[in-house]
């Protein structure tokens, strides 16, 4: 038997069903992921000074233990990333497969045979380490536009309400409120994507400049609908600005933003099985988002995502912090519009 021909004769959906079939049923050598990944990177920093005057200082666990000079606080390879403090590194490796394939949680914890609420932290842990891909500096022309994202307490056990038995018994106001959270999203034409919460409600001036002040500059072209806060914001800022009106969706054929809707779309698709998104963690799944898009046609996509992982020294910071930047989005003082 030919198998290359067999693989020919296959199509693509079948293909990556055999391609799952020979990665997770049959037993193959494994390589440390977390390991090769960290080989890659030279360079090592104090997590706590950022100071790169640092001594060997031993090994604990098989791993290199640092100190640094200036704060002479021990460190290894792994202290303030996602990883730090993970005691089942080898179902972690194989569970950086799952979140490639966004898979369910409740299916990864039956897969890996862990705890739904073991999977549930890793998920969040590795979210925030990708907060840094979420946004670069933008190219050339720029699309942008706001997003409405209904506000979603799923997982809250001390509502201040009676809860709802399913999501259509909830009752918003239409159009832009309080009960919705404003993103922002913006693209060049590069293929550089961002998805970023600007704050609850209306957007702003402030909350533009927050999401997409530091990507764009002088030499950008912005081009969005007739938002009043997006026209005052690029006009502070001297950022030439080409508008259109909503029902016409572009100028000139080349001012538009069809990039941007499609990439709405495909989040609302790719998000649309996990049966809502938290708004306390919405920065989160923004961020994984962000990073399937932008990696999605490269080959090693697992080990560039352990190398992220490896790297973001704050991703154990940024988790902690969520809970307190969900308070003070939810916050009337800094919601008002």
């Amino acid at each position: 038997m030919d198998f290359k021909e067999f693989v020919k004769d296959l199509n693509s959906s079948q293909q990556l069903d055999l391609l799952k079939f020979l990665q997770y049923e049959i037993e193959v050598p494994k390589f440390d992921v977390l390991k090769d990944s960290s080989n890659s990177i030279s360079k090592v920093e104090c997590p706590n000074c950022n100071n790169s005057k640092v001594v060997g200082h031993g090994t604990y666990k098989g791993r290199g233990r640092y100190m640094c000079k200036s704060c002479k606080k021990s460190f290894n390879d792994y202290t303030g990333t996602a990883i730090s403090g993970i005691k089942k590194v080898e179902k972690f490796q194989s569970y950086l497969k799952l979140v490639l394939e966004s898979v369910s949680i409740r299916k990864a914890s039956k897969s890996l045979d862990l705890n739904v609420k073991t999977v549930l932290d890793w998920r969040h842990k590795i979210a925030s380490s990708l907060e840094q891909i979420n946004g670069s500096k933008f190219i050339g022309i720029v699309e942008c536009d706001d997003k409405l994202v209904n506000i979603n307490e799923k997982g809250n056990k001390n509502l201040n309400r009676k809860p709802f038995k399913r999501p259509s018994d909830r009752k918003t106001k239409r159009g832009v409120s309080d009960d919705k959270i404003s993103v922002i999203v913006a693209s060049d034409r590069k293929g550089n994507p961002t998805m970023k919460i600007a704050k609850k409600g209306r957007i702003d001036a402030k909350s533009v400049e927050k999401s997409i002040g530091d990507l764009m500059d002088i030499n950008n072209i912005l081009c969005s609908d007739k938002h009043p806060s997006i026209i005052s914001w690029a006009k502070e800022n001297e950022v030439e600005h080409h508008t259109f009106l909503s029902k016409n969706h572009s100028k000139n054929k080349m001012y538009h933003v069809q990039n941007v809707n499609s990439i709405d779309n495909l989040y609302e698709r790719w998000s649309k099985p996990f049966y809502g998104v938290s708004t306390k963690f919405l920065g989160q799944y923004l961020n994984w988002f962000m990073f399937l898009q932008k990696t999605k046609n490269k080959t090693n996509q697992v080990i560039e995502l352990a190398e992220i992982i490896i790297r973001n020294k704050k991703a154990k910071f940024k988790y902690k912090e969520i809970e307190n930047l969900y308070e003070l989005l939810l916050n009337p003082q800094y919601s008002k519009t």
